[in-house]
C-alpha cells in the first residue's frame, strides 16, 4: 500500500519504464480497519488506452483522492496486457 504521493511516484516510474498502469485500488483505513470504497477504483484495463493516457489519468485518480487516511495499490503491466 503507498500514500497518495508514493502512487504517483510509482505510476510515473511504471509509464517511464515501458510499463502501463491497469488500474488503481485506494484503500481507506478507518478505527475498524481498512475499508475498501467503490468510489476509490480505477479500472484501465478494460479498455484500449495508451501507457502514457493512462498513467495521465492514474495520476489525476490519485490527486484527486489523496488523503492521509487513503493508501492506495497501484496495479501495473505491460501495454498488451491492455484488452
Amino acid at each position: 500500500m503507498l500514500t497518495g504521493d508514493d502512487a504517483i511516484a510509482r505510476i510515473k516510474l511504471c509509464t517511464a519504464t515501458g510499463g502501463q498502469v491497469l488500474g488503481v485500488d485506494g484503500i481507506e483505513i478507518a478505527a475498524e480497519g481498512h475499508v475498501g470504497r467503490l468510489d476509490l477504483i480505477l479500472d484501465l484495463s478494460a479498455r484500449a488506452i495508451t501507457p502514457e493516457a493512462a498513467g495521465q489519468e492514474a495520476i489525476g485518480f490519485v490527486g484527486a483522492h489523496a488523503a492521509d487516511n487513503i493508501l492506495f495499490d497501484v496495479v501495473t503491466g505491460h501495454p498488451e496486457d491492455v484488452a
